[in-house]
């Protein structure tokens, strides 16, 4: 990574934690840009370098907070270790831990409040939550033909309840802290009826 590279990457960075405590502390509408730049110790072009509105920025804050989580779902099937549900677990409970402390949840939660007035961010929402869904639905299809899951639920519903078991939690965790957001893994793995694994012979 060159000097230039390196300084577009912290300006981001700076400009997406700006974000994430002004968005939490103040909510989206009434953060304007002037607010982020001026508080992340840029100017607007620094803020319309990278992003093109206020709405492409609070999509990426939700996008980049969260895909890490597939991208290591990734790995874990194409790698020649395919311990799926170990795998599972373990970058589950990162998931939930890294995406609340990070901003990125409860950014997610304010993004569906807000989509019904800002229609650029429901109709992005609606993509981004799909394209989770769908590697969702792919990886627990894989774990249900491997005999790992015994659920009746089919891959899908399986996928849309993980999905909304992490919304549930992350809310209910934003207004009372005392509900554990890392509950939420070890109650999907007990939805998911784990089986014990076939022999071969």
């Amino acid at each position: 990574m060159n000097y230039f590279q390196k300084q577009s990457e912290d300006t981001i960075n700076k400009l997406m934690q700006s974000g994430i405590e002004l968005f939490s502390k103040q909510g989206f509408s009434r953060t304007s840009i002037n607010q982020l730049v001026k508080h992340a110790g840029y100017s607007k072009g620094a803020f319309y370098a990278h992003f093109s509105s206020k709405e492409e920025f609070m999509l990426k804050l939700i996008k980049e907070g969260i895909d890490f989580f597939f991208e290591d779902l990734k790995e874990a099937l194409n790698g020649k270790d395919r311990d799926l549900l170990n795998k599972f677990t373990e970058h589950a409970m990162r998931l939930v831990n890294e995406s609340y402390v990070k901003g990125s949840s409860p950014m997610l939660l304010q993004g569906c409040m807000i989509s019904n007035e800002f229609p650029k961010i429901k109709e992005r929402l609606v993509l981004q939550m799909e394209e989770w869904r769908s590697f969702l639905t792919h990886f627990f299809q894989e774990m249900k033909d491997e005999g790992i899951v015994g659920s009746p639920l089919d891959a899908r519903t399986l996928a849309t309840t993980g999905m909304a078991l992490f919304n549930g939690y992350n809310l209910q965790h934003f207004v009372d802290n005392r509900i554990k957001i890392q509950e939420m893994v070890n109650v999907f793995i007990e939805l998911l009826q784990i089986q014990e694994p076939k022999k071969k012979d």
